[in-house]
C-alpha cells in the first residue's frame, strides 16, 4: 500500500502581491527556485504572436549587472543551471550556494535588458525552427488543430510566432512587454531544499522585496466553445505517413471531473504503465501504427485545455483510424469500464505519482500549482484516495459529459 506524502510547506504573502512558498527537502545536498508570476496569454497583442515567448526565451541574454556571458559564467562558478520561461525563471544549484542563486535568478526575470545583438540571434534560431516546423507534417497538423479548436483565442495562435511576427519583433517591444506584465500581484516565487522553510521565505522576502509594481488589468480572453458540428480537414503534404489529430475543447484544471478524467484518460489513450485501449486496438490488434494516444486532463490549465488524439498511420488508413477512435469513444461514454481495467489504472496512478516528485525542482513548481489551483498543500496527500475512490460509473459519466464525437475537429497533414 502507498504510504501518504507529507511535504512541509510554508507560505508567506508579502505586501507586493508576491506569494513566497518553501518547501522542506530534509537531508538534500540541492536546492532549487521558480518564479512564476500573473503572465498571461492573453496579455499578448494579437498582431504580435511569439512575444511572450520570445521574452521568456531572452531573459538570461544579458541583465543589469551581467551581459549573458557573463551570467552564465556566474550561474557556472556556483554550479547553478538557469532558465528563463514567459512566466519567469527556474535556478538549481548544490544547496550552498542557494543565496548566490536567488540573486542570479531575482535579476535575470526582474532585470533583463534585452540587448539588441543577442534578441536578433534567438529570434532567428526561432525562425529555423518554425521553417522547419512547416516541412514536418505532424507539426503542421498540431499548428492547424490548435486553431480550430480554439478559434481567435491566444491559445489559437503559434506560442513560438510566425516567421513575419518574428521578423518585426524589436528589442524595445520585448522591454515594453516586461515592464508592463512582469508584476508582483498574483505571482509566487517558490524554493526547495533542506534548510529550514522559514529561513528560507526570510531570505526570498529580502531578496524580492524591492519587486514592486501596480497590478496590471489583464485584458479577457474571447469565448471558445464547442464547434456546433464537426469539421475535417487535411492538408497534403509529400510525404509516405498522414498524422492525424482529433478532438474538441477540454477543461480547466480546476474542474471538478479532474482526476475522474484523468483515470478516463488512462483507460482510454494514455498512461505508460499499461496498455490503452486506442493503443490495444489501433496499434496492437490492428497494426496502424507505431505512437498513438489519446487525453483531456494534459493540458488543462488555467484556460481549458483540448481533448486530443493523435495517430501516425499510412494514408489509406486515415479513417480507418479515426474510425477506430470514435467506436474507443462512444464505448467509453456508454459503457462502464471493467472493474480489473479501472483497477489497473488506480495501481498505475496511486504508485507512480511520487516519482514526480524527486527532485527540488518539482517540489517547486508542485508547491506553485498546488497554490495557483486551489487544490491545498496536502494534495499529495489525498491523492491516492481520491483516485482510489473514483468508480466505474463515474468514469463513464464523465468521459459522456466530456467527450463529444458528433463535434470532433479532425485534422491532418501529410500523404493523401
Amino acid at each position: 500500500m502507498t504510504h501518504p506524502i507529507r511535504l512541509d510547506i510554508a507560505e508567506r504573502e508579502i505586501d507586493t502581491g508576491l506569494t513566497l512558498l518553501a518547501v522542506h527537502n530534509p537531508g538534500v545536498p540541492t536546492f532549487a527556485c521558480a518564479v512564476s508570476l500573473d503572465v498571461r496569454p492573453s496579455d499578448e497583442p494579437d498582431d504580435a504572436p511569439g512575444l511572450l515567448n520570445l521574452v521568456g526565451e531572452c531573459l538570461d541574454e544579458g541583465t543589469k549587472s551581467y551581459d549573458a556571458l557573463e551570467l552564465a559564467a556566474a550561474a557556472e562558478r556556483i554550479g547553478a543551471i538557469m532558465e528563463g520561461n514567459s512566466r519567469g525563471g527556474l535556478v538549481m544549484c548544490p544547496a550552498d550556494a542557494h543565496k548566490d542563486a536567488i540573486e542570479l535568478l531575482r535579476e535575470m526575470v526582474l532585470e533583463p535588458q534585452f540587448p539588441g545583438r543577442e534578441v536578433r540571434r534567438v529570434a532567428a534560431e526561432l525562425m529555423t525552427e518554425i521553417k522547419a516546423e512547416e516541412d514536418d507534417p505532424r507539426a503542421v497538423a498540431a499548428r492547424r488543430f490548435r486553431k480550430e479548436v480554439y478559434g481567435a483565442h491566444p491559445l489559437g495562435r503559434p506560442p513560438q510566432g510566425t516567421l513575419k511576427s518574428l521578423a518585426r519583433l524589436k528589442p524595445k517591444d520585448l522591454r515594453a512587454f516586461h515592464d508592463q506584465w512582469f508584476r508582483p500581484a498574483g505571482g509566487f516565487v517558490a524554493a526547495a531544499g533542506p534548510d529550514d522553510p522559514e529561513r528560507t521565505l526570510d531570505r526570498l522576502e529580502k531578496a524580492f522585496r524591492r519587486f514592486k509594481a501596480k497590478a496590471p488589468k489583464h485584458p479577457a480572453p474571447p469565448d471558445v466553445d464547442l464547434p456546433v458540428i464537426g469539421r475535417d480537414a487535411h492538408l497534403p503534404m509529400p510525404r509516405e505517413q498522414v498524422h492525424v489529430f482529433l478532438g474538441h475543447l477540454g477543461i480547466r484544471r480546476t474542474h471538478p471531473d479532474f482526476y475522474v478524467l484523468s483515470v478516463m484518460d488512462h483507460v482510454l489513450g494514455t498512461g505508460p504503465g499499461f496498455t490503452s485501449r486506442c493503443s490495444r486496438k489501433l496499434r496492437d490488434e490492428q497494426g496502424l501504427c507505431y505512437s498513438v494516444s489519446a487525453g483531456i486532463t494534459a493540458s488543462a490549465g488555467e484556460e481549458p485545455g483540448t481533448f486530443t488524439a493523435y495517430i501516425g498511420t499510412s494514408p489509406e488508413h486515415r479513417q480507418r483510424a479515426i474510425d477506430g477512435f470514435l467506436e474507443e469513444i462512444r464505448r467509453i461514454r456508454q459503457e462502464p469500464v471493467g472493474a480489473q481495467e479501472l483497477q489497473d489504472v488506480k495501481d498505475y496512478l496511486t504508485g507512480s505519482f511520487v516519482f514526480g516528485l524527486e527532485r527540488n525542482s518539482n517540489l517547486a513548481a508542485y508547491a506553485i500549482r498546488a497554490r495557483r489551483f486551489g487544490l491545498g498543500f496536502d494534495y499529495m496527500q489525498r491523492y491516492p484516495d481520491i483516485v482510489r475512490a473514483i468508480t466505474v460509473e463515474q468514469v463513464r459519466e464523465a468521459a459522456e459529459r466530456h467527450l463529444h464525437p458528433d463535434k470532433l475537429v479532425v485534422v491532418s497533414a501529410g500523404a493523401s
